[in-house]
C-alpha cells in the first residue's frame, strides 16, 4: 500500500502545477508572507529568541538556587528570573497579534520600525530586572511603549479600512 504513495518529488511537481504558486513553495523557496512582510517577520522571530533566552534563564536559575519544578518560590534572585519569564510571556499575548495587525494596517517597514523597539525592551528589562527590581523600569517602558503604538496603530488602521476617517 505505501508503495502506491507518490515519492517526494513527483509530489513536488504535481504540487508546482496548482495555481500560480505551488503548494510546497514555502519548503523550497519564496513565500507570499515572506515576500510581503519580511522584516515585520524579522521582529516576530527576534522576540521568540528573547523569549527562549528568557525561558533558558529559568532553568539555570532553578539550577542554581536549587528550586526544583514545579516550585516557582524560592530566593529573590530565582524570583527576579521566574517573574522575567513570565512577564515576558505575558507581554507576548498583546504584542504578537498587535504586530501582525499593524502590519496588515500600515505594511512591513513602519511595522518593524516599530516593533524592534520590543525585543530590545525586554532584554533591558530582563537585564535591569536580574540586577534589581527597580532597574526593570526603563525596559518595561520601551517595550510596553511598542505594544501600545501597535496596538492603537491597529486598531486606526482598521477603523480607516471600515471608512470611519
Amino acid at each position: 500500500m505505501l508503495d502506491a504513495l507518490p515519492t517526494g518529488w513527483a509530489m513536488l511537481r504535481a504540487a508546482k502545477g496548482l495555481g500560480q504558486r505551488g503548494l510546497l513553495e514555502p519548503i523550497l523557496g519564496r513565500t507570499p508572507m515572506l515576500d510581503s512582510y519580511p522584516y515585520t517577520a524579522l521582529v516576530a522571530v527576534l522576540a521568540l529568541f528573547v523569549y527562549t533566552w528568557v525561558t533558558m534563564r529559568v532553568g539555570a536559575a532553578r539550577g542554581k538556587y536549587n528550586v526544583q519544578a514545579p516550585a516557582t518560590d524560592g530566593p529573590p534572585e530565582f524570583q527576579r528570573v521566574f517573574r522575567t519569564h513570565m512577564n515576558t510571556l505575558e507581554q507576548m499575548v498583546t504584542f504578537v497579534p498587535a504586530l501582525v495587525i499593524f502590519a496588515m494596517a500600515w505594511g512591513d517597514i513602519p511595522t518593524a520600525i516599530v516593533g524592534v523597539f520590543w525585543p530590545i525592551g525586554r532584554i533591558l528589562y530582563a537585564t535591569g530586572y536580574y540586577k534589581a527590581p527597580e532597574k526593570r523600569g526603563p525596559g518595561f517602558g520601551i517595550s510596553f511603549l511598542a505594544t501600545a503604538v501597535l496596538l492603537v496603530g491597529g486598531l486606526v488602521g482598521i477603523v480607516m479600512q471600515l471608512g470611519a476617517f
